[in-house]
Formats: structure tokens, sequence, C-alpha cells
């Protein structure tokens, strides 16, 4: 009696069997913007945040509920307070001219 041998299983259940690694080859000198290896990660990097604006310190006092009422607005509409109140008065600004 001959002994059978049994094929070990794979992932895809015994499919095909392995093929030669094949030869890649050079890229042409116009594919210069084909990123490889450890470029990519490089490539996928998010640029660097910019630099913070610098601005003057200003002080207010609002009323209360009018407080309460932009700083929701500002939660919601996922901006700064700073932000938001920079636009209104340069909005302002340009509404009243000197």
């Amino acid at each position: 009696m001959s002994a059978r041998r049994r094929q070990g299983r794979t992932a895809d259940d015994g499919g095909t069997p392995p093929q030669r690694p094949v030869s890649v080859p050079a890229l042409p000198a116009e594919d210069d913007d084909v990123v490889v290896g450890d470029q990519v990660v490089a490539a996928a990097r998010p640029a660097p945040p910019a630099p913070p604006k610098k601005r003057a310190p200003f002080g207010s006092y609002l009323d209360k509920d009018l407080q309460r009422a932009y700083k929701a607005r500002c939660v919601l509409l996922g901006i700064e307070m700073q932000d938001a109140l920079e636009e209104a008065i340069t909005d302002w600004l340009d509404k009243n001219p000197a």
C-alpha cells in the first residue's frame, strides 16, 4: 500500500500552486511622479498645519444668553469662537466704513 500525500489547506482551499516571481520592468523616465515603498508613507502624511495667526488679546462683555447662543452655534458649525468673532467684526467694518 502506498502512502497518499495530502495537500495542505490554504486560504483559497488549495487553488493554484504558487507561481515563480515575475521580474518587474524598470519604470520609464516620464513616470517620475510615481511613488513606491517608503515614499508612499511619506506622501500619505498630511501637510504640517499652518502657523497660527498672530492675534492681539481682545476682551468684551456680552449678555449671558447671547454668549451661550454664540458658543453653541460655533460648536455646531465646528469653528473656533475667535474665528467667528473675527468674521463678524470684519463684516461690521465693511458695512460701516469710516
